[in-house]
């Protein structure tokens, strides 16, 4: 069941992706000061949906977004490069870079599919069958007057059976979070 699930999220951000081509008006490449860059912090549970509660643990994730826009779909869409990282307390652990698109959702709301490429360590914790895992998912967040951002996160690691041959268990975790813009930091 969630082998569907996850190949109808990752449709849905290709779909949505393709459809920003019908707001070609607009479109610009390699744009700074569009969208702010930020600093996100998530704090939630790996393994979510594994029935052992062996396998599940807490999970600590740090995101770096720049403010440097790949491609900007006028103020509709925008898509960063990004990178990232994650501890689980089974000392499991995941590094990654990849694609974040910046989605505004109206004044207070915006929603940041991503997908990611990383490398992976285990740990104490569940084995996932291989060192390269692909890493995707969805943030929505609340966006203050100040900048700040607190949201809720649902991600997903697996080779997708294309990084390895072998079994494919997968990992889906949920986190909540907060992110603060750059210049609120620096």
């Amino acid at each position: 069941m969630w082998r569907y699930f996850f190949a109808a999220l990752l449709a849905a951000q290709l779909l949505a992706l393709s459809s920003l081509t019908a707001l070609a008006q607009g479109v610009s490449f390699f744009d700074s000061d569009k969208a702010p860059g930020i600093a996100s912090l998530g704090v939630g549970a790996f393994n979510i949906t594994k029935q052992g509660r062996g396998d599940q643990a807490a999970l600590f994730q740090l995101d770096l977004v720049p403010d440097f826009t790949l491609v900007s779909f006028g103020e509709h869409a925008f898509v960063h490069p990004y990178i990232g990282g994650w501890v689980t307390t089974d000392a499991g652990r995941m590094a990654y870079g990849g694609l974040q698109v910046l989605v505004p959702l109206g004044d207070h709301l915006e929603a940041r599919p991503f997908f990611a490429v990383g490398a992976f360590d285990e740990g104490d914790g569940e084995d996932l069958r291989s060192t390269a895992l692909f890493h995707l998912g969805l943030t929505l967040f609340y966006v203050t007057q100040a900048g700040w951002r607190f949201g809720a996160s649902f991600t997903h690691q697996s080779h997708g059976e294309l990084l390895s041959s072998d079994n494919n268990p997968g990992s889906n975790n949920v986190l909540l979070g907060i992110a603060v813009p750059f210049d609120k930091l620096f």
